[in-house]
């Protein structure tokens, strides 16, 4: 699977100056933490929103900042996507509703994306090679970005007040239900909020929304 950032998308200023160092760095680091992931908590609340629904951005919101790697090590900042309507899929190969979604995901990615909708596909709690392999296996063509938590503890922001905000930004992610879905407009306004799998129709449901800039509603599955 090619694993590829959109055409055209803005160059984070996180790639540029000495903030570069910072980042080839971060690779190396997260590569040789990855195998320490350990027991995997949180298992018995999967499909069932719980608490997560009281973490997230609420619609009607400014989406808060993201930071974390692609699978092959470039970073995304999320307001470098502002202009562009934006699908955050928080997922991991190990949850049986994100697998049992996949297909579905895939055909909505491949119909959306022509039309400009960037699709950031967020594996959490597992190693980063994992959740290539699967989304590889059925032939998953949107980029997988790593577990924001294994990017940002790295982040020193002593010296750096933007890298300071960035990386409280991302922590304020908190996500405890799987999969979860975000879809943010092209200001950056979370337009829908979804904490069950979606099926092909839903998610170009969304998409469409995001696409178009409708006015902000309540989202359900």
């Amino acid at each position: 699977m090619e694993q590829t950032v959109e055409p055209n998308l803005p160059t984070s200023p996180l790639k540029r100056g000495r903030h570069l160092a910072i980042m080839v760095t971060m690779v190396g680091a997260i590569m040789g933490i990855v195998w320490m992931i350990g027991e995997r908590q949180g298992f018995e609340s999967i499909g069932t929103g719980g608490i997560n629904a009281q973490l997230l951005p609420k619609v009607g919101d400014l989406a808060p900042e993201l930071f974390t790697l692609y699978a092959d090590g470039q970073p995304m900042l999320l307001s470098d996507l502002k202009g562009y309507p934006v699908w955050i899929n928080f997922w991991g190969s190990w949850c049986p509703p994100c697998r049992a979604e996949m297909p579905e995901l895939i055909q909505a990615y491949d119909t959306l994306a022509p039309q400009g909708v960037v699709m950031l596909a967020i594996s959490l709690r597992e190693d980063p090679a994992d959740a290539v392999a699967y989304a590889e296996l059925n032939g998953a063509t949107f980029p997988v970005l790593m577990d924001p938590s294994l990017v940002t503890d790295l982040l020193d922001g002593s010296e750096d007040p933007d890298i300071a905000r960035i990386a409280a930004d991302t922590r304020s992610w908190q996500i405890n239900n799987y999969p979860t879905h975000i879809f943010i407009d092209r200001d950056g306004i979370v337009r829908a909020v979804v904490i069950s799998p979606l099926s092909y129709e839903s998610a170009l449901t969304y998409g469409e929304m995001i696409l178009s800039a409708a006015t902000p509603e309540k989202s359900g599955p």
